[in-house]
């Protein structure tokens, strides 16, 4: 089914023969169309709200055009009206314009101009509905970045002006901390915005196809290569392209990114001809740069091409009361999402909210209110968060509950570090864990144990 076979217009006429040549004509174009023969049934009719354009003629019995045009935009403010005027009322359809019609059309009928002017109204409503989603999806987004610290408040002070310019965007922060939340809000306050953005996480694929993903493929590129492929900077082109984790880049796709960055043009897997692109780049990592260029693991003229600025996103155990705020505001989204009522968190869980350092950051937060919600029926308490998150203790605090109290026997000093080791060691794992999003190979290979052991290790350690 076409784009115009989905469009339904209703036609308000007294003259039947009118109607029926009208209706002819639009079910032609593929067009549905209604019919109503006074301003009384065509109210009716518009009441239903599935309308997309009303031809309305301005002399109707009993209510006429204009009365009927108030009335339909007093309710359909964005619903197209084209006017049907006679040659000897068109002072009368200029005050129809001044009522919010879209345009009128002279009787006898053109039917070359009606359809011009249809569809122009149709694309024009088109228009100003996906801007209006687009405003809406924007306002959604920024609900979802919320702060009250002046970490933040400074951060997102800078990154408001520097939205407006095209330069590219270095975003460092801990896994979790919302770097892709910051990258939207960067494009969608530039001069991109009604472009798309589109986002890729550089750690979730192996060197293989990262490189078709971020350039795309010609058909025959490879084995498999079937149809061509459109990679991301292409479907980014004229907006934002967004590389999560730029640090999991392999030298070889390092040095190829740069040359794109440089020369602006690019090369499909197995293409011959150089296409030129337009997008403006953000990048994130949870990994220091720094250290990865002097270890020989990224390249220094890449990097420089990066950062042009660089945004630090603190973590959440640096974000003052922000933790209690955003788990408020997932409690309400997952309340919604599940269709429950729970009411608040109970004073003892916003200690524990508070107390713990959450370093998987707003992510763990949100999981961990995702699973309270789940699990408690009218108020959130301890017993509702996971055991690794009630368990936790600051390490300063930690080392001083094990210390012996004068009234206390001396523990063992083996068992004493044995007791810390294991601690530590099971927070080491979770935290691997978090940043590689559960994915046990990698965190192995991370923490330089084999999958078995890992796997021991978590089944030992409770995890």
């Amino acid at each position: 089914m076409n784009q115009v076979s989905m469009k339904k217009i209703l036609v308000v006429d007294d003259e039947p023969e009118i109607c029926w040549i009208v209706k002819k004509v639009l079910m032609e174009a593929g067009f549905a169309v209604d019919l109503a023969f006074d301003g009384e049934r065509g109210l009716e009719m518009v009441q239903r709200g599935d309308h997309n354009l009303v031809l309305l003629d301005l002399r109707l019995p009993g209510i006429d055009g204009l009365e009927t045009l108030k009335r339909i935009k007093e309710q359909h403010t964005q619903l197209p009206v084209i006017i049907l005027s006679a040659f000897d009322n068109i002072g009368a359809a200029v005050r129809a314009m001044k009522l919010g019609a879209y345009d009128y059309i002279s009787k006898p009928l053109n039917v070359d101009e009606m359809m011009i002017t249809l569809k122009n109204a149709l694309q024009t409503t088109d228009l100003i509905n996906e801007v209006d989603i687009l405003r809406r999806q924007i306002e959604q987004r920024k609900n979802n970045l919320l702060w009250s610290c002046t970490a933040m408040d400074k951060l997102m002070e800078v990154v408001a002006r520097i939205a407006h310019y095209d330069v590219t965007v270095l975003i460092q922060g801990e896994s979790g901390t919302g770097k892709e939340l910051i990258a939207q809000y960067i494009h969608e306050h530039s001069t991109r915005m009604t472009q798309p953005f589109v986002s890729i996480d550089c750690s979730a694929l192996p060197e293989t196809l990262v490189e078709s993903e971020l350039f795309g493929y010609e058909r025959g590129a490879f084995t498999g290569a079937n149809e061509r492929k459109i990679g991301r900077f292409e479907m980014a082109q004229n907006g934002t392209l967004f590389l999560d984790e730029i640090g999991n880049l392999s030298p070889n796709i390092q040095v190829k990114l740069l040359r794109v960055l440089q020369e602006r043009r690019l090369q499909r897997l197995g293409g011959k001809n150089e296409i030129d692109i337009n997008v403006r780049l953000i990048t994130a990592t949870n990994t220091n740069l720094d250290d990865a260029i002097r270890n020989g693991f990224f390249r220094e003229d890449l990097y420089h091409r990066l950062n042009e600025f660089v945004a630090l996103l603190p973590p959440l155990r640096e974000r003052e009361d922000d933790s209690v705020m955003l788990a408020r505001h997932f409690l309400t989204h997952f309340n919604h999402k599940f269709s429950k009522t729970i009411d608040d968190f109970s004073p003892e869980a916003v200690n524990i909210i508070k107390r713990y350092a959450w370093p998987g950051n707003v992510r763990e937060l949100m999981h961990a209110v995702k699973r309270a919600v789940v699990l408690a029926t009218d108020h959130i308490e301890p017993q509702h968060f996971p055991n690794e998150i009630l368990e936790w203790q600051p390490r300063p605090k930690e080392l001083a509950a094990m210390a012996p109290s004068p009234e206390a026997p001396v523990r063992p000093l083996k068992e004493i570090c044995q007791e810390v080791s294991r601690k530590v060691e099971r927070e080491t794992i979770i935290r691997v864990l978090q940043d590689t999003r559960w994915n046990k190979v990698k965190t192995a290979r991370l923490l330089k144990i084999n999958y078995k052991t890992l796997f021991n290790k978590m089944k030992e350690l409770g995890i």
